[in-house]
């Protein structure tokens, strides 16, 4: 058998490939072609498509790229460019209403409705909520990667997913393959901004000093002995609450830098010092992204904006509060 790698004759090629499969990369995902969207100025861009998949509560702005196209000259614009565009409540719109004439089209509305706990008769409706109410993400797939795009994608200020796929000719016939096994060779999960830097948090609990570094993982030995992870979000106003993720990677580095707590910077409000132990019970019950082989790819928690703030997921979940751990910023 003759076995020779090769390079894609175009972009579509891997397109058409990666749209195919687009179950294996994102389990469970509704794909729709792309189409204009527009930032607030008015520059426009069209994305290859557009990925939801309402289980997880996610969606995806989706885009195929060969990496010869070059990193800072062509695939950087075009992401950025839909990065500012999907700030853009005109775009959201639009994409709720493509999304929804798709979902009628494909006799999905039953369905979908289920999935987000709706009936069909406020499926419009909710699937506004979960435009506008989820961050998007960025899901790439391309040939090959570098240090260029990697740097791209953790500068980002969206959740961003680089997927490689490979072409090789098998006797003389083109067959491809996803040599990471279909997870993302390249992942990012942006900080969120706040009013208070990881300094001032730090200087409000009472002081201390950063212990490890892991990538973008940080965390800091603080002057009581305890050691803490800090993560942030800002509020989900229509919702009233303040959405993290939570990865397995991150949850690795907790284990091997020995973290005692995670504090939970919440917008403008203030943050919550919450122990190990409360957030290991909550996460085993709380809602999940998967990896195309079913294993945990990041936890979701989320916390309501209250003056007695809760840790929780659902109705049918238990609650945590977070009264006796939780600190104002004013």
């Amino acid at each position: 058998m003759a076995i020779a790698e090769a390079k894609f004759d175009s972009e579509d090629e891997l397109q058409r490939w990666a749209f195919d499969n687009i179950a294996s990369f994102l389990p469970g995902a509704c794909l729709i072609d792309g189409f204009q969207i527009t930032t607030t100025s008015g520059k426009n861009g069209v994305p290859d498509g557009f990925a939801f998949s309402f289980h997880d509560r996610d969606w995806y702005v989706v885009e195929c790229e060969l990496l010869q196209h070059g990193v800072w000259p062509h695939i950087a614009e075009q992401i950025t460019r839909f990065v500012v565009a999907v700030q853009n409540p005109d775009t959201l719109r639009k994409i709720r209403d493509r999304l929804f004439e798709h979902i009628l089209a494909q006799e999905m509305a039953e369905d979908v409705s289920r999935t987000l706990e709706t009936s069909t008769e406020r499926l419009h409706q909710q699937l506004e909520l979960f435009i506008e109410g989820v961050q998007p993400r960025i899901a790439i797939f391309i040939d090959e990667t570098n240090r260029d795009l990697q740097d791209m994608a953790h500068a980002l200020d969206i959740p961003t997913s680089i997927f490689r796929i490979q072409k090789f000719i098998v006797d003389g016939k083109p067959e491809y393959y996803s040599p990471d096994k279909q997870a993302p060779v390249i992942e990012s999960e942006p900080t969120e901004r706040g009013p208070a830097s990881d300094y001032d948090i730090i200087e409000l609990m009472g002081g201390g000093k950063l212990a490890e570094t892991a990538g973008r993982f940080k965390c800091y030995a603080m002057s009581d002995g305890s050691v803490v992870h800090i993560k942030r979000s800002k509020l989900h106003s229509r919702e009233q609450y303040y959405w993290y993720g939570i990865t397995t990677a991150a949850l690795g580095h907790i284990e091997e830098f020995k973290v005692t707590h995670i504090v939970f910077a919440m917008g403008e409000f203030g943050f919550a010092k919450v122990p190990m132990e409360t957030i290991r019970e909550y996460l085993s019950h709380t809602g999940t992204s998967k990896n195309p082989d079913g294993s945990v790819r990041h936890y979701h928690c989320l916390i309501s904006h209250d003056p007695e703030p809760e840790l929780y997921w659902s109705k049918e979940q238990p609650k945590y509060s977070l009264t006796e751990y939780f600190q104002p910023f004013d």
